[in-house]
């Protein structure tokens, strides 16, 4: 074992501040560092939530053109559905229309022609379509 040299006790109450003071001073700058990192915690804390609710408003206003967007391609949608139906039904009254023409262009070819000359058999053709015009 390695002597101590005697000290005195005022030595060892001085010994023993000196320890105390350099134990308190690095709890001071321990404690500064501490404080810097809190702060410099709450910044970022700071910055992270305005960039939350910026992000927040963002979905919001694309949300609300999402639904804006939805509604119109759904009312556009229902007009193509009209259209298509009234097309439809155009298309279906044409053919309707098509077939008679047809029915009445067969009738008229296939009459006997009245008249004894070529004059009196055109104008027969000419009374019938007119008939069929009617």
């Amino acid at each position: 074992m390695i002597p101590f040299p005697a000290l005195s006790l005022r030595a060892w109450a001085t010994l023993a501040l000196v320890a105390l003071v350099a134990l308190a001073g690095a709890q001071t700058l321990r404690v500064g560092r501490l404080k810097d990192a809190l702060a410099e915690a709450r910044k970022t804390a700071a910055e992270a939530r305005l960039a939350a609710d910026g992000h927040k408003a963002a979905a919001a206003r694309c949300t609300a053109a999402l639904r804006l967007q939805t509604g119109k391609l759904e009312a556009l949608s229902a007009a193509g559905a009209a259209r298509l139906a009234q097309a439809d039904k155009a298309a279906a009254d044409a053919r309707a229309v098509a077939a008679s023409a047809r029915r009445q262009a067969d009738a008229l070819l296939s009459a006997q022609l009245i008249g004894a000359t070529a004059c009196e058999r055109a104008e027969d053709v000419r009374r019938r379509f007119l008939e069929a015009q009617k």
